[in-house]
């Protein structure tokens, strides 16, 4: 049964540790990256509150068993969970707030890894809609699609969940903005959406259809998405707390594929969380609500570099 938090226990997820992490900018040049100070996406991806839902793109992209199985057969998500999450979110921080070369030399560097993953999916993990023996690669173009969509239709579902505020008009320049990324990992505009309507449409036709519902390989990849390893128990309300946000973030046919429980009592308490992160978002304190890293990529773009960052 899925542990039922309150939004103080989240947001204490979001403290940063007594010595963070440097920040993963390098490139002083006054470039506004793919995106830029008048983006959508620097508005939406400053908000430390998203990482909450990191879980949740993860479910998404392995409710395709294919995606799972090249994750089982090819990365590091079981042996090395933390360190896999860390890689994607600096991917992540990196497009969005990078300077251009910056994003397209991460960018260059993930296509690289994802190039030799291949395979063929096993009898024990395929499903009524996708077969034993389907093969699969990380190239495969409606693959990388669905990788794609679960990014962007996760940033937005944690958005509305944990922040709120954007308009329509705003969620759809969101989605279109990420065309840019998009060619970076080798799609092409038209495999993307005009919108967020049609963002979630596909979305739903993919669950729908059954190429994104989970088998027993996603069930294994989940299991370690959701109960990660920890060192201490003491870690474990925090590990806990992120799986009933993911969980609650899912559309309900991925729960019930996942086999997640969802009772009216986990609906009441998901509901009364997100609601209240929602209103407390203008008290929150600065570091909870803006990223660190916008502030820096905001000084690189205006010519204003720290010198303490000088090489």
């Amino acid at each position: 049964m899925l542990g039922i938090p309150d939004a103080r226990s989240a947001l204490s997820l979001l403290r940063r540790p007594a010595q963070p992490r440097p920040l993963p900018l390098r490139d002083p040049t006054p470039d506004p990256g793919l995106f830029g100070p008048d983006s959508v996406t620097w508005v939406v991806m400053r908000e430390p509150r998203l990482l909450l839902a990191a879980g949740r793109a993860l479910l998404l992209q392995a409710a395709n068993p294919l995606v799972a199985q090249g994750a089982i057969e090819h990365s590091t998500y079981k042996s090395d969970p933390y360190g896999r999450l860390e890689r994607t979110v600096r991917w992540v921080t990196i497009v969005c707030f990078g300077t251009s070369q910056e994003a397209e030399r991460v960018s260059g560097r993930v296509n690289g890894l994802h190039r030799p993953v291949s395979g063929t999916l096993p009898e024990a993990n395929a499903t009524s809609r996708v077969p034993a023996g389907t093969r699969y690669s990380a190239s495969d173009p409606s693959l990388l699609r669905w990788v794609h969509a679960t990014f962007v239709d996760t940033m937005l579902v944690a958005h509305d969940a944990l922040v709120g505020g954007l308009s329509t008009v705003e969620r759809d320049t969101f989605v279109r903005e990420w065309d840019d990324v998009a060619r970076l990992m080798g799609l092409s505009r038209n495999q993307c959406w005009p919108d967020s309507a049609a963002l979630r449409r596909y979305v739903d036709k993919e669950v729908l259809r059954g190429q994104a519902l989970p088998g027993a390989g996603s069930r294994e990849v989940a299991g370690t998405v959701l109960h990660p390893p920890v060192r201490s128990r003491l870690m474990r309300p925090g590990t806990d707390t992120l799986a009933f946000i993911a969980t609650g973030l899912l559309p309900p046919d991925l729960r019930r594929g996942y086999g997640l429980p969802w009772t009216p009592a986990h609906v009441a308490a998901f509901t009364a969380l997100t609601r209240s992160m929602r209103l407390a978002g203008p008290a929150l304190p600065r570091r909870l609500r803006i990223s660190p890293v916008y502030d820096l990529a905001l000084a690189r773009s205006e010519g204003r570099w720290p010198d303490s960052r000088a090489a």
